[in-house]
């Protein structure tokens, strides 16, 4: 922010010099939007992380469901084999 004067008279005194011990509204405003500033910043972060970790869980979930269904797969497989095997043994009983 740029530097605010104060004119008492003719005499112009620079922001700096003017302030009292006093907070003013300004400034209680200033403050609060700085806090809220500060928030935005550490929730952006918070929520661009949060992202990344459902991004991570999804790719995590799509292997998973890619091993179920080929373990899915494999199981019908061996389960059509066993059955023949059962099959070929029966005839033999």
């Amino acid at each position: 922010m740029g530097e605010e004067n104060s004119t008492m008279g003719n005499a112009t005194i620079p922001g700096e010099e003017a302030k009292t011990d006093q907070e003013t509204p300004f400034d209680r405003l200033e403050s609060r939007i700085d806090i809220l500033i500060e928030r935005y910043e550490r929730l952006h972060g918070e929520h661009n992380q949060c992202g990344e970790r459902i991004a991570q869980q999804e790719m995590r979930i799509r292997e998973l469901e890619a091993k179920l269904e080929q373990s899915e797969q494999q199981r019908s497989e061996i389960r059509a084999r066993l059955d023949t095997l059962i099959e070929k043994l029966s005839r033999f009983s």
